[in-house]
């Protein structure tokens, strides 16, 4: 889902509890409706809309943005994770402000405490209020901020801790007075009387599995299939968050395929892996920070099979399966870590990481990933388009043949004129494992390759005919397959 049809889908709704249309920016009136959204169930505010929700624009729209994010970032205390965001609708721009429900309420903007009653933003009342402070002192008691026995200074890593402080004074989220460590995360709830937090321990200790051991990530290489039994790299991360999530990276890096693909804006081509990084960074960050961390037996788990990658953590989902493939807002499982990923930049856009998941795939190519959520857990499921590793179910040549994968890619895309690149792919997967197994036929090579019904492959072999990089040998009618020529073979050679 782009920008366009997120504004599009918002239009359709109705003003609410959780939803409001602004045709100017009006610092003022939109502070007290973030206010009042943080003390209720979170919102978003579309602005450049009029009465009739039509769009209408805003002028300087880049100017107004970087303005109303350093005014509710300074206006609204305590501090809160607020998005402001520029969203392109057809030659027009928007802005949209979106906030989860507080997980500090209550909430206040110019000395008063706001709150959401259907589609009006009211000063809340002294009941209200009441039912806040009580809520309050509930999340006080979340597991989050409970204190981490025996956690010293000397067990946080300062480096990751001034990352973020760095991060939050640049990006205007956070005052310069709060520099120092120890002030930077009693600001944010990270240290409470005397006592770091387990939500400091899982963000910024040096080894939080020493003192939080189910915090550990589980990555493994199941090279061929579930029912193999046989990992060829497995092991457990156990840094912090920020760490764990370059270290999921880096064994992506590691064992997944690169490919070569066409981009029609530049016309250089580009390496990309089978999965697009950006949609399994993001999948691991989602698992990192929304996993229930509370249990011993909790656990988090990547895993790459050969024809599929999964994320697995522990804990339930606020929302259905379904429901996670569109935009949406909800109260996240751990707001004090969800929060330091916010600041970090690590989730840019409040209720969009798995849209930008869903989309990722989709502009790859790719089958749409699916979740998978029960009462105690939640797994993300990428399907590849090949086979990985030592699979000799089809795929492309194999693990350690990326250089010949690369020629045959290329090799395709100088001999077809403007095939697109979801073409380009589909080929070369297809005559990688002609490659591997000569001499079979059509229906044997749809089996090996899943790229669609016979009819898609007989399409895709008259093409690799009509370049000369394959040929019919032997009997038509049984014993007959498909070879490579000797054209073929000085490329690849």
């Amino acid at each position: 889902m782009n920008s366009e049809q997120l504004i599009k889908s918002l239009l359709k709704q109705e003003e609410g509890d959780q939803l409001e249309f602004k045709l100017v920016v009006q610092k003022d009136s939109i502070g007290k409706i973030i206010c009042a959204f943080l003390n209720h169930e979170g919102g978003q505010v579309l602005i450049g809309v009029s009465d009739d929700k039509k769009i209408v624009g805003i002028s300087d729209a880049e100017k107004w943005e970087k303005e109303l994010t350093d005014y509710l970032n300074s206006a609204i205390i305590p501090e809160a994770p607020v998005m402001v965001s520029l969203e392109q609708v057809g030659n027009k721009q928007v802005i949209l402000v979106k906030v989860w429900a507080g997980s500090k309420q209550p909430y206040i903007f110019d000395g008063n405490i706001y709150f959401r009653r259907r589609q009006s933003t009211v000063k809340a009342t002294s009941q209200e209020i009441s039912n806040l402070i009580h809520n309050r002192q509930k999340n006080e008691f979340h597991w989050e901020r409970q204190p981490a026995l025996g956690v010293e200074l000397e067990d946080l890593d300062l480096q990751e801790i001034q990352k973020t402080v760095d991060r939050s004074i640049n990006e205007s989220k956070l005052d310069e007075n709060n520099r120092n460590p120890i002030d930077f995360l009693t600001h944010f709830g990270l240290f409470q009387n005397g006592h770091f937090t387990n939500a400091a321990v899982v963000l910024f200790a040096k080894n939080p599995a020493l003192f939080i051991p189910q915090a550990r990530v589980r990555v493994a290489f199941l090279e061929k299939g579930k029912t193999a039994g046989e990992f060829v790299d497995d092991k457990l991360l156990d840094g912090n968050l920020f760490k764990n999530i370059l270290s999921a990276q880096d064994f992506f890096e590691k064992h997944l395929h690169t490919t070569r693909k066409f981009s029609e804006k530049e016309w250089e081509r580009q390496d990309d892996y089978v999965v697009p990084m950006s949609a399994l960074r993001e999948g691991v960050m989602n698992a990192l920070v929304h996993r229930d961390y509370s249990l011993p037996s909790a656990s988090m788990s990547v895993i790459i099979y050969s024809d599929k990658i999964e994320v697995f953590n522990s804990g339930k989902s606020p929302l259905k399966a379904a429901e996670l493939k569109k935009s949406h807002l909800s109260l996240p499982v751990n707001p004090d870590i969800a929060h330091m990923a916010f600041l970090r930049g690590y989730i840019e856009k409040i209720g969009r990481g798995t849209i930008k998941i869903m989309d990722a795939c989709k502009t790859a190519g790719l089958k749409p990933p699916k979740w998978t959520t029960t009462e105690t857990s939640v797994k993300l499921s990428f399907p590849l388009n090949i086979k990985l590793g030592g699979a000799t179910d089809g795929g492309l040549v194999g693990a350690g043949d990326d250089n010949i994968n690369i020629r045959i890619d290329g090799a395709i895309d100088g001999a077809i004129d403007g095939a697109t690149t979801r073409t380009i792919r589909q080929l070369t997967i297809l005559l990688a494992a002609i490659i591997k197994d000569e001499g079979k036929r059509i229906p044997d090579y749809k089996n090996i390759t899943d790229l669609g019904s016979v009819r898609t492959l007989e399409r895709y072999i008259e093409q690799l005919k009509d370049i000369g990089f394959i040929e019919f040998k032997g009997s038509a009618a049984q014993t007959g397959g498909y070879f490579i020529t000797d054209k073929l073979k000085k490329i690849i050679k």
